[in-house]
């Protein structure tokens, strides 16, 4: 049950916080043996070992996180991170400049403050699972269970397919990115404005298509499958409509976006030029996240890795660099060339993973559990 998974999934993620919080002490020690200037050493050093208190609550809290947001305590997941928020500001402030008696700790101050403030998040959540009016009732956290290893470890599996999904994404707009710097400062400058204005949308998409994991899961976890289509249906009709007016702005107003981020008239042409495929992809990027988030109701987090690793790694980068360096197609000789890549590679696997989503929905309805 409820209780259960959330037993052994903060076994899973303590582990891997342990983990995490041992291979920021290794990288410090390497750190200070590797030969850096000795002051810049140790400043570093410094910072790390700061930052290693905090790795553990890191990795805890989005299994508690995730466990509010099933329950559709999603307001409360909000208000916990917006308060963090706040909070961040002055602490962040009074510990680098040490100020109201806080110790001055310059940059060291803004590790120790991230890391205070996600022991507090987590404590926060905690707190909500445990006391919350709605979920009181379930007493989430009575009879703590011991390590389960065979379920920590279907834990672990479907949860790695989506850490690597989000790698091959990364991996792809970074790898654009440095190869845009071969065209020059003009180019990086236009594609950083660019992307910037691009993915700000994203998040918006993601929390739809978490919604859309939290509505689809507890449909199918009554045993309503027909539901959880008809909860994806009006998930990805509401998520276009807002992506295609998302999409309508950047047309609009690519202008005056990109000259929010620079008065340089030169580096707007471009990132203008390169808004016209940013604001094309919100579409399928919108339809890509949200069917991603919907798969995952169904326990199927491998496929869209697998399909984001054909379609970024061995279509989009290769694309890109063939049109950039190799043929010279006007309009797409410059940055251009990996912006229609990374086009390219969103609809294909945006196209594969929504036709994988279809399926097996569509599957569920006919052969029920």
């Amino acid at each position: 049950g409820l209780r259960s998974q959330l037993h052994q999934s903060i076994w899973l993620t303590l582990g891997l916080g342990v983990m995490g919080v041992l291979s920021i002490l290794l990288a410090a020690t390497l750190l200070m043996d590797a030969g850096f200037d000795p002051d810049m050493a140790s400043r570093a050093n410094d910072y790390l070992l700061a930052i290693a208190w905090g790795a553990i609550p890191m990795t805890m809290l989005p299994a508690l996180r995730g466990s509010l947001e099933a329950m559709s305590l999603t307001r409360a997941v909000l208000w916990i991170n917006f308060s963090i928020f706040l909070i961040n500001i002055p602490l962040d402030y009074f510990l680098i400049y040490g100020l109201y008696g806080f110790p001055q700790l310059g940059a060291e101050g803004c590790a120790w403050a991230t890391a205070l403030l996600l022991w507090l998040g987590l404590l926060a959540n905690l707190a909500m699972l445990n006391w919350h009016r709605s979920i009181r009732h379930l007493s989430v956290f009575k009879h703590f269970q011991w390590p389960q290893w065979q379920r920590i470890r279907d834990t672990f599996l479907l949860g790695l397919p989506i850490g690597f999904s989000v790698l091959i994404e990364m991996s792809m707009f970074s790898g654009a990115g440095m190869l845009i710097a071969y065209f020059g400062p003009i180019a990086a400058s236009a594609h950083s404005v660019a992307i910037s204005i691009a993915s700000a949308s994203f998040m918006i998409y993601l929390g739809l298509g978490q919604g859309m994991t939290i509505r689809t899961s507890q449909q199918l976890g009554a045993g309503e499958s027909e539901g959880a289509l008809y909860s994806i249906k009006v998930g990805i009709t509401l998520s276009m409509c807002l992506a295609l007016l998302v999409t309508v702005c950047f047309l609009v107003w690519r202008h005056q976006l990109a000259g929010l981020y620079t008065q340089d008239t030169i580096v707007i042409d471009l990132a203008v030029k390169l808004l016209l495929f940013g604001a094309i992809f919100q579409l399928v990027d919108c339809l890509q996240a949200v069917s991603i988030c919907a798969l995952r109701a169904y326990h199927d987090t491998a496929s869209p890795a697998k399909f984001q690793a054909v379609a970024y790694w061995f279509i989009g980068l290769p694309v890109g660099v063939l049109l950039g360096f190799y043929f010279d197609i006007p309009g797409l000789n410059d940055a251009s060339a990996f912006w229609f890549a990374m086009l390219l590679s969103l609809t294909i696997s945006s196209g594969l993973i929504t036709r994988r989503l279809w399926h097996i929905s569509a599957l569920s309805t006919v052969v029920k559990p």
